[in-house]
């Protein structure tokens, strides 16, 4: 409910029914990693939770039922190898490295450049780690191997494009993050119209999800998994997966400490980015203080 994988959606019960105010989310051709380093695509992950207590009620992997610890395992794996990953990708549309920037709009242009390179950073050298975090005991040696089980989790992920989720609006009540989500994204594209001659050659919907979508997501991930130990390694079925998310929760999710430039929307001086957080805020400043103005985590 309160991180991107919301667009996975389906439907909920109807109003007044035995079974509760209940959600479900499903995830086709899931992809996952088996406790041999081997990756692996379900047909179905399926995941219930109470609208009202926000608590989980069941989930199924195909025709395996599974539990609470299970579940939030294969949620984090998706999270950072197959979900979060499509808003990296799309970034890729929202940005503009030309030279030509550097007078016109230097912010964007930096912001754009940074982007770029952090994408480069996450895909490109990501698996490389996987070898020397394997030499001092991080996670399993089949994650360095020559099938790179999270590269094609990845490439999945990316491929798999983005689940239509028009429906979402059902869960504008029940979420904090969708309700902020659904109202933002109309104040950006507003104030993009009015600020587009500073932004040529960018799409203005790869923007906002390379901004606003990608920073709060990694905001919530943040917050929703408070401890790196909830993801148990020993599990006997998913305990792999835990040991790469356990190194990303730790490592690539909070805020990169002691940058020298801006990357907030709040306080960047630049019209547009000032324009949205303003109107942002009123919304739910919480959120809008956490919005970045490029990947840098």
């Amino acid at each position: 409910l309160e991180q991107t994988q919301a667009i996975h959606y389906y439907a909920r019960t109807d109003e007044g029914s035995e079974l509760g105010n209940i959600a479900g989310f499903f995830f086709a051709n899931f992809p996952w990693v088996d406790n041999q380093c081997n990756y692996q695509v379900a047909d179905l992950f399926a995941v219930d939770i109470d609208l009202d207590t926000k608590r989980f009620v069941k989930a199924k992997l195909d025709d395996i039922n599974l539990n609470a610890k299970e579940t939030v395992i294969l949620l984090w794996f998706n999270t950072i190898a197959a979900q979060h990953v499509k808003l990296h990708a799309m970034a890729n549309w929202g940005v503009n490295v030309d030279e030509s920037l550097a007078n016109v709009n230097p912010f964007f242009r930096q912001s754009s450049v940074v982007t770029v390179m952090y994408n480069f950073f996450g895909y490109t050298s990501f698996n490389g780690f996987m070898k020397t975090w394997a030499a001092e005991g991080l996670c399993s040696p089949g994650w360095a191997g020559p099938n790179k089980p999270f590269v094609q989790s990845v490439n999945h992920g990316v491929k798999g494009n983005v689940w239509q989720h028009a429906q979402i609006l059902d869960l504008v009540k029940y979420s904090e993050f969708i309700n902020f989500v659904v109202q933002v994204r109309s104040i950006f594209f507003a104030e993009f119209e009015k600020h587009k001659k500073f932004f040529p050659g960018t799409d203005g919907e790869a923007m906002f999800v390379g901004t606003i979508l990608h920073s709060l997501d990694h905001t919530l991930m943040d917050w929703n998994l408070k401890d790196a130990l909830w993801l148990d390694v020993d599990d006997p079925r998913f305990g792999k997966m835990a040991e790469v998310g356990r190194i990303v929760k730790v490592g690539f999710v909070s805020d990169v400490p002691g940058l020298y430039f801006h990357k907030r929307f709040k306080g960047s001086g630049h019209p547009f980015y000032d324009a949205v957080y303003r109107k942002a805020a009123k919304v739910n400043k919480k959120l809008a203080d956490n919005m970045d103005t490029c990947i840098i985590k």
